[in-house]
């Protein structure tokens, strides 16, 4: 019914499909001084994306120093108060909290929200925290105009923080986290934005879509609210139902790599928030012992970039059509200093609750365009334009 409500009052006036520009990060971030190569490997340097799984999704954290480690993001802009205070964030679909740092973060690097400056303001108060492997996100909650994409969420709450945990986030080219998962998993039981700007008809249809570039930059991808992008895909969508409202949680009917199927009717988790493809250890040790990359744990780096034409698809099957990934969709290039360096987008995750069977995050979606359907509780696939 308040489906239905909606698409009614949408026909007389939401916005049109508003399209938000993506900047993309691929670095090793480095405090260590060692050169690329030895960075790479070191054995730690999807260490970060192993803290932000752990946060996620539970499961330990590494017990060793991150100090070299993959700074792989998509991350656009978001406003908040009245003059707009602008900031970077990670549009995450594994979380649903919007926060940023503030003007009493004594340690945080980035730009800070100054809730004085802001006529639009409400003082709520509420104590506000999330565990990370490094440390925690502690703050206290605030309410004011928040913008995204041009359109303005009336009266959002979310958290105004004065510590964050530690090296990852002082190095990272955000400020903060812009949560889109569902509200089912929201800290404090906040209204994510999205959700907000659908309850006042701010959008015209409950959705949102992402196209990811291949190419780092301030050209790195298009967050479309309120539908999908035609120039960014083409053929059809295949959609497939939501099985658990929280995460973006779907049923996956197998996993592949070559000719050696993995897994069958498993739960997946579609993750804008991951930089990788992660899966329980054992599937993703079996899938890098066909790259011939040195397996490192949670890692698999490569001494020299392989020859991607020689290498095995990764084919996902989802209701029925299969999504093939080649070895120049899942194996990451990273470029410093004149050196390339190669990295397995294949991850393990000793952490993963047993009723997952992967997280499909931006090595996935940056092969096909994906659009999340509030709505009608599901999440369609097409071939990303790219």
């Amino acid at each position: 019914m308040k489906t239905a409500m909606f698409a009614m009052a949408c026909v007389a006036g939401c916005n049109a499909l508003t399209k938000v520009k993506l900047e993309r990060t691929l670095e090793i971030a480095s405090r260590s001084d060692k050169p690329l190569s030895e960075a790479m490997q070191s054995g730690h340097v999807l260490g970060m994306e192993h803290v932000k799984l752990a946060t996620k999704y539970g499961g330990a954290v590494p017990t060793i120093p991150i100090k070299d480690f993959m700074n792989a993001q998509y991350y656009g802009p978001v406003s908040i108060g009245t003059p707009q205070q602008v900031f970077s964030a990670i549009y995450d679909t594994g979380s649903s909290n919007l926060w940023m740092p503030g003007k009493n973060c004594s340690k945080c690097t980035h730009k800070k929200y100054d809730s004085s400056k802001s006529s639009t303001y409400v003082a709520n108060g509420t104590a506000f925290s999330i565990l990370y492997g490094s440390g925690a996100v502690q703050g206290f909650c605030d309410e004011d105009l928040v913008t995204f994409g041009g359109l303005k969420s009336e009266k959002q709450i979310f958290a105004e923080t004065t510590a964050e945990p530690g090296l990852p986030w002082v190095v990272g080219r955000f400020d903060g986290i812009l949560g889109m998962g569902w509200p089912q998993i929201s800290v404090n039981g906040i209204t994510p934005v999205f959700f907000n700007l659908m309850n006042q008809q701010k959008v015209d249809a409950g959705q949102f879509s992402f196209w990811l570039s291949a190419t780092p930059g301030k050209d790195g991808g298009e967050l479309a609210l309120g539908g999908t992008d035609p120039d960014k895909y083409s053929g059809d969508f295949n959609y497939v139902p939501v099985t658990k409202e929280g995460y973006w949680q779907i049923e996956a009917d197998s996993v592949s790599i070559g000719s050696t199927k993995l897994r069958t009717n498993f739960q997946a988790v579609v993750d804008s928030g991951t930089s990788l493809l992660a899966f329980p250890m054992v599937e993703a040790i079996k899938i890098n012992s066909h790259l011939n990359c040195t397996d490192a744990g949670i890692e698999c780096v490569f001494t020299v970039c392989p020859d991607f034409n020689t290498l095995p698809d990764l084919t996902f099957v989802l209701n029925g059509r299969g999504y093939v990934l080649t070895g120049k969709d899942y194996i990451l290039q990273v470029t410093s200093e004149g050196q390339t360096q190669c990295v397995s987008g294949i991850m393990g995750f000793p952490g993963l609750p047993e009723h997952l069977g992967a997280i499909m995050g931006d090595v996935f979606m940056r092969k096909f365009y994906t659009t999340f359907d509030v709505s009608n509780k599901r999440v369609g696939f097409a071939l990303s334009k790219n």
